[in-house]
């Protein structure tokens, strides 16, 4: 039987056209994703999204809401983990509209220091650009979005061993730096979009064969830590049923959750989202008993039947320069060729 006071507040409630509130309606779920990204830029000048590698699904979302009228007054600055910061002048020129060559723009991700991994060979990487080019035609040059490259400025052509690309291994606090030095410093804001692994708000630990603990510190960490309260995070949960986590699917549209309100989601173990393993297979211990609720402030929550990840054009290959290029880096890195599946299908 209902309480006395249950009974009012049910009944008032009715009378207002609301519901009790309690912890699972606070988490309510958005119908509108891109909406609640925008929001998050009401409390936060950096709004990080991490997402699984060729999900162009989520790169949709992106462009919904960049292309809303209130976007620009909230929004300065894209900073893209796909983009060698050395092609910064080249990438400024063609997002404002200049007349630029596309084999100068392709530089850009194609010469990154992760390379000859071949994941930003995805069409969707070169189309992010070209979609911020065509939003901003239609922005006044005041209002116009800046792409931020923020990989390492590695120079291929200076590369004659792995030795050489000690330099640029730290892309972690690269990345942080350049979102402080070009957006946070210059009063900016930024949307930070990068692999799931780079958004944590905690470092990501492991330990070697030696016994060692080692920790990598992702950039939001960086920029938390010096500019504390500034990211929101939000990861796209695109394969969470292969990861196991079914409390984290969803089906039919995308949907948003907060996780620093849901009574579930938000007490789910950090380590069961993450891919890596050790050399055995095994899952890696990477954040001890952190929840996602540690880690990220929100989710977007994907129909597992409908995600479907980019695979690299491979008609990039048949370009001779490339090709080569790309086996001369595998040789270094390696000690292989690129496999030769990649070009002779």
């Amino acid at each position: 039987m209902p309480t006395t006071l249950t009974f009012l507040l049910l009944v008032l409630s009715g009378l207002m056209g609301c519901t009790v509130p309690d912890d699972r309606a606070a988490a309510a779920v958005p119908d509108d994703p891109a909406k609640a990204v925008l929001d998050a830029f009401s409390t936060h000048r950096v709004v990080a999204i991490g997402e699984n590698h060729g999900h162009a699904d989520l790169h949709a979302i992106v462009f919904d809401l960049l292309e809303r009228p209130e976007a620009p007054r909230l929004i300065d600055d894209i900073a893209i983990e796909w983009g060698n910061s050395l092609y910064q002048h080249v990438v400024d020129r063609y997002v404002a509209g200049a007349d630029v060559p596309w084999d100068s723009v392709t530089m850009a991700w194609r010469n990154t220091i992760v390379s000859p991994n071949t994941v930003w060979d995805a069409p969707m990487y070169g189309h992010f650009l070209t979609r911020i080019r065509a939003i901003n035609e239609d922005l006044p040059d005041s209002s116009q979005y800046r792409v931020l490259l923020t990989d390492t400025p590695v120079d291929w052509s200076a590369v004659e061993s792995r030795q050489d690309l000690g330099p640029f291994f730290d892309r972690a606090a690269h990345m942080a730096d350049v979102i402080r030095n070009e957006s946070l410093r210059k009063g900016r804001r930024s949307l930070f979009v990068a692999g799931g692994l780079h958004v944590s708000r905690l470092p990501r630990r492991h330990v070697n064969q030696a016994g060692i603990p080692f920790g990598e510190i992702t950039p939001v960490a960086w920029l938390e830590l010096r500019h504390p309260g500034t990211v929101f995070v939000i990861q796209s949960m695109g394969r969470a049923a292969e990861l196991g986590l079914d409390e984290l699917t969803t089906s039919g549209n995308p949907k948003y959750i907060d996780l620093q309100k849901s009574i579930d989601a938000g007490h789910i173990l950090a380590n069961r989202s993450s891919t890596l393993k050790n050399r055995d297979g095994s899952p890696l211990d990477v954040y001890g008993e952190a929840t996602l609720s540690d880690i990220i402030d929100a989710a977007i929550l994907w129909d597992p039947n409908t995600v479907v990840l980019e695979d690299e054009d491979r008609s990039a290959y048949q370009d001779a320069w490339y090709w080569d290029e790309l086996n001369r880096r595998s040789m270094i890195m390696r000690g292989e060729p690129m496999d030769s599946s990649l070009r002779n299908e």
